[in-house]
């Protein structure tokens, strides 16, 4: 079974985050977002493989035991400050969602109050996963069209799903949200791909929809800035800022990925020697890096502080190794977005 847990990583919204893989073994999502971050892969309407709840739940425990205990012991780099409910896909599919966030909440609550649990959702289940998402700290849903004509181009969403359905569903889970959960902290994020969703009429409509919701935290809105899955365009700052006028009277954030200063970014050639690596400590390292690459792709110039964390190695060498020597395996590959480089799964090596 592939592994449910990934990282630490750091979160420009939200720190650093352990992330909780509903969907592990392969991509199953709703969606096909033309922006994905994933491979391609038809949309589905429910998992076709469920992990069962006791695997997760035990999954977590043992994750934040460890990171506890490392902690205690002096590495501060261990700490997290959210646990991330997502998925290879989306999370919300999960059939036994609730039975698994029901335990860990008051978990978290009782053993490791610092810690917020967070979910990362495409919006398309918000009314029928709401029993569950009732309970999480943090509920972050995407919205990339209030129009139907960009919904498809931009989200490749099932043939099921039908947008005012799904724009109910948000507007009526947030009613709820803001009225029981005193803690919890509903955020949008609109994500804009040139020629798809950035049209005056689809930025207006997406505004006007998120006004009615009350006591939204915040509004994330940004362009692509990894590689994506199909070959499409980001915007602009300047073309992002121009967009972010239909937003007026919104909590609005635009996050934007900090450029790396000369000389930042590690390449493969300036790799420092490492100390011999014991090869079971190596395998389990390489596996928890590959892990994290078929979730998402890993800025070059963050390698050195991941691979700290995820190989729980105090000056992350054994990391940036293991990354060399799986870009000269053939097995990751570097590609670029605007400014930056990442390391992904080589293209023959999707997850299947």
């Amino acid at each position: 079974m592939d592994s449910i847990i990934f990282g630490p990583v750091y979160s420009r919204r939200f720190g650093r985050s352990l992330g909780i893989d509903l969907s592990p073994a392969k991509k199953q999502c709703n969606f096909d977002c033309v922006y994905c971050e994933l491979h391609k892969a038809a949309p589905m309407d429910s998992q076709e493989q469920v992990i069962p709840p006791q695997q997760i739940i035990a999954a977590i425990e043992s994750a934040l035991k460890r990171l506890s205990s490392t902690e205690q012991n002096g590495n501060k780099d261990s700490g997290i400050d959210v646990l991330t409910f997502t998925a290879t896909g989306e999370p919300t599919l999960y059939p036994h969602l609730y039975e698994v966030i029901a335990h860990i909440a008051p978990m978290l609550r009782a053993h490791y109050p610092h810690i917020r649990s967070l979910i990362l959702s495409n919006g398309s289940l918000l009314l029928a996963q709401k029993p569950a998402l009732l309970l999480f700290d943090i509920v972050k849903f995407s919205i990339d069209a209030a129009i139907p004509q960009a919904f498809k181009r931009t989200d490749r969403p099932s043939p099921a799903l039908v947008l005012p359905e799904i724009l109910r569903g948000i507007e009526e889970f947030a009613q709820e949200y803001a009225s029981k959960s005193h803690r919890g902290k509903l955020i949008a994020e609109v994500l804009l791909v040139s020629g798809h969703n950035d049209s005056p009429q689809n930025l207006e409509a997406i505004a006007s929809f998120l006004r009615k919701l009350p006591n939204l935290a915040r509004v994330d809105l940004g362009t692509i800035d990894r590689p994506s899955a199909y070959p499409v365009r980001a915007l602009s700052d300047e073309q992002l800022a121009e967009c972010a006028r239909y937003f007026t009277n919104l909590p609005l954030s635009l996050p934007k990925r900090q450029s790396p200063a000369p000389g930042q970014a590690k390449s493969s050639s300036s790799i420092p020697e490492s100390s011999p690596i014991d090869s079971g400590e190596k395998s389990k390292a390489t596996a928890k890096l590959l892990k994290l690459l078929a979730t998402r792709p890993l800025a070059c110039d963050e390698a050195e502080s991941v691979c700290k964390s995820i190989c729980e190695n105090a000056h992350g060498d054994m990391g940036l190794t293991i990354l060399q020597e799986l870009l000269a395996q053939g097995h990751i590959t570097i590609k670029s977005q605007g400014t930056h480089q990442f390391y992904t799964i080589a293209p023959q090596n999707p997850p299947q």
